[in-house]
């Protein structure tokens, strides 16, 4: 499954030179609450690698919290409830997806939060080609045939990584889980964390 790290991160030595270098640009501290100064050497390196854990964040989590505010779909997902058993193919136009997340990392002393690093992340997706099948009024299984965008991750107000993404075959079929399914007729899916 592709995921925005994936999208977006470059490797993890390049996202921790931007991460030390935006830290000493925008004179965010790790300091606070009479915490000494950490050790930058190694800090960057794990920081890089805490953000790219929270950036794994699933392509069709992303997708399925978009498309679940959209009232056409939601339409046919209903209709597709009062007609059980019968499976409907629906090929979506193509359209774009903006989605945002604002991770941070938290710095404890002794159990306890005493300073944060903020992040923002912004993808803004086109999608081409998806076609989606829906089952007894939930989503079963999303076909995409290509992705293209952008994004964008700070760091403060620091731009640590600002790429356009070229055009991207999504080969095969992706399953949609039960529980992430079921939240479609009922209008609770789970929105992709931030």
């Amino acid at each position: 499954m592709l995921t925005v790290n994936q999208l977006l991160l470059p490797a993890e030595a390049e996202l921790a030179d931007r991460i030390k270098q935006a830290i000493a640009d925008e004179g965010v501290g790790l300091t606070g609450g009479g915490v000494p100064a950490l050790g930058w050497g190694m800090m960057p390196a794990a920081l890089a690698r805490q953000l790219a854990g929270l950036l794994d964040i699933g392509l069709p989590d992303i997708l399925v919290g978009a498309w679940n505010t959209s009232y056409g779909l939601r339409q046919h997902i209903e209709k597709s409830a009062k007609a059980p058993g019968k499976d409907v193919f629906l090929q979506l136009a193509e359209h774009k997806i903006s989605s945002t997340h604002k991770p941070y990392i938290g710095l404890l002393k002794d159990g306890r939060e005493v300073a944060r690093l903020p992040f923002a992340v912004s993808l803004e997706l086109v999608v081409q080609g998806a076609v989606v099948r829906i089952l007894d009024g939930t989503i079963q299984e999303v076909q995409t045939g290509k992705i293209k965008g952008k994004g964008t991750v700070k760091c403060g107000t620091a731009i640590l990584v600002q790429k356009e993404l070229q055009p991207i075959a999504i080969p095969g079929t992706v399953k949609i889980p039960p529980k992430q399914a079921a939240g479609w007729l009922s209008g609770r899916v789970a929105q992709p964390a931030s």
